[in-house]
């Protein structure tokens, strides 16, 4: 009986594994009448990822629409999205490390111009969790699912939803609301959202009815977590006799946590400059614009306001504020010499080991870390 050489046989395993990797590359299409089969298909180019979108048209010629480097195909959907009879398609994108979406929006048109980025340049801020067809006011809608992620105890996980509507060739936000549901998990990231957008009244309920949660007993990692955002609020709303009581809770009353530190170092700083409410009330507000994000404004308070100047009582606080600012806005030269300076005028000051890590960070050598 003929038996095949050693050699023979390791060419064929080798010839079906380069068949299995080609069938192993990505492709969705959809059937537009009138146009062709439309692909969106991963295309390796040496050995980087990326997709592209192609027309078939009748016969087997393929024609490039749009190309993206370092993406994956994760879905194709065509729909009339404005209700003129003319189809739009929705390519939708991944990176190979994430699970998230990206989307693109174009006209089924002879050129296929693209409606979602308006511009190659523009930042897509349409990265989410799934993309779906929906409805909204009787009208076609696209639906965008977001995680929001503050705190982690789910699931139930909180999504925003955000339906977007093809008006006059753009489009347009035309609700936005979030899935319900009454677990803590929910509940605590509703009050991060607010708290995160200086809503600190409505981030003192979402976070009081997690605490009182209907759907069962809060985990206790989690109750922590919420009286540390409870005081949080109360401290940004300048409430400081029950920040201090809420502080004081979780230092007190639980054993050595996350936010025990934390919660000290508010007390301190609340205590020991009480009998100036004029400063501390300023530096809140500070430190109300960066947790917003505002750093702009925040840089402008600190610039123009003589408690943000050497008459502060807080100026060691003051400096590091306005370093944290810098940084954000990429003024890092500048950030590092207010760092400096702290070292030098405030060598004892409560936060000078945030600021030999901040420090630390910025000035560490890239070739230290290459390669970890």
């Amino acid at each position: 009986m003929y038996k095949k050489p050693a050699f023979a046989i390791l060419l064929l395993l080798m010839l079906a594994s380069a068949v299995t990797g080609q069938e192993k590359r990505l492709s969705i299409s959809v059937e537009i009448e009138g146009l062709g089969e439309v692909l969106l298909e991963e295309t390796p180019v040496d050995q980087n990822e990326t997709t592209q979108l192609l027309l078939k048209k009748p016969g087997g010629m393929l024609q490039v629409i749009d190309s993206y480097d370092g993406l994956l195909p994760a879905d194709l959907i065509k729909h009339d999205l404005d209700g003129d009879g003319n189809l739009e398609i929705i390519s939708l994108l991944r990176h190979p490390d994430g699970i998230d979406v990206i989307m693109h929006i174009y006209t089924t048109d002879a050129d296929f111009k693209k409606i979602f980025p308006e511009s190659q340049s523009e930042n897509n801020p349409l990265i989410c969790r799934e993309v779906f067809i929906s409805t909204h006011g009787n009208q076609p809608a696209v639906c965008t699912r977001h995680l929001v992620s503050y705190h982690d105890f789910g699931p139930p996980e909180l999504y925003r939803l955000e339906f977007y509507q093809l008006q006059k060739g753009l489009l347009v936000l035309a609700q936005q609301g979030f899935t319900e549901g009454n677990h803590y998990n929910i509940l605590m990231n509703r009050g991060a959202l607010a708290f995160h957008n200086g809503q600190y009244l409505e981030a003192l309920d979402f976070y009081n009815q997690a605490i009182s949660s209907s759907t069962g007993e809060i985990s206790s990692r989690a109750f922590i977590e919420s009286l540390f955002y409870l005081a949080e609020s109360r401290k940004f709303l300048k409430d400081f006799r029950n920040a201090l009581e809420l502080y004081q809770k979780i230092v007190l009353e639980f054993s050595q946590n996350q936010f025990t530190d934390t919660a000290q170092s508010e007390i301190e700083l609340i205590s020991q400059n009480i009998e100036h409410p004029d400063v501390l009330s300023f530096y809140i507000d500070v430190t109300s614009h960066i947790n917003c994000d505002r750093w702009e404004t925040a840089l402008e308070l600190l610039q123009n306001h003589r408690l943000g100047s050497a008459e502060s009582p807080l100026l060691d606080r003051m400096l590091f504020a306005r370093a944290e600012v810098l940084t954000a806005l990429n003024r890092v030269d500048e950030a590092i010499e207010v760092y400096r300076s702290i070292q030098q005028k405030f060598p004892d000051s409560p936060i000078i080991s945030s600021v030999e890590a901040a420090l630390e960070d910025m000035l560490e050598k890239p070739e230290e870390t290459d390669g970890l």
